[in-house]
């Protein structure tokens, strides 16, 4: 098992449900913005990503959304959501993930990142001692830099299973 590697894959942000995280002992979740929950060019949730974060909220299971994208891009999505957020994070470092569980009032033992990304996303949560659960990417747009790491991930991505959460 590499730093890059999760503890799950899946395929959709939506498996993560309040009956399999609490099976996992799970009471929050720091998840990434971009192409984790929305593609990069989507600047508001849909009606999926708010009934998703309706239901764990509901449940009692605190959400947290950590990117390494702006301050405006990051607000304008998470504010509508009325969940905390951390911008421009610099996630693998662990700063911004630390100051989500703080915000959280929870430990990395009983929280799980949810990200897209193995060298941000997968990197910083193995770093903070916290479960993963990598995603597939739900856009396709991406800077120059997400598709150069995307292409870098792939022979990686190739060897990790899915698994259900």
């Amino acid at each position: 098992m590499s730093i890059f590697s999760p503890t799950f894959r899946v395929d959709r942000f939506t498996r993560l449900t309040p009956e399999r995280l609490r099976a996992h002992g799970i009471k929050g979740i720091v998840t990434d913005l971009d192409d984790t929950l929305a593609p990069r060019n989507v600047y508001l949730p849909d009606g999926e990503v708010s009934a998703w974060i309706k239901a764990l909220t509901d449940a009692g299971i605190k959400i947290c959304i950590v990117s390494n994208n702006h301050e405006k891009r990051t607000s304008d999505f998470a504010s509508p959501l009325s969940v905390p957020f951390f911008f421009e994070a610099k996630k693998p470092l662990k700063g911004g993930v630390l100051r989500a569980l703080q915000a959280m009032g929870l430990t990395a033992n009983e929280t799980l990142l949810l990200g897209d990304q193995l060298f941000t996303d997968m990197v910083v949560a193995r770093r903070c001692g916290m479960t993963s659960v990598l995603v597939d990417p739900v856009g396709t747009y991406g800077g120059w830099f997400v598709q150069f790491k995307r292409k870098l991930e792939t022979p990686l991505r190739k060897k990790i299973e899915y698994n259900e959460f």
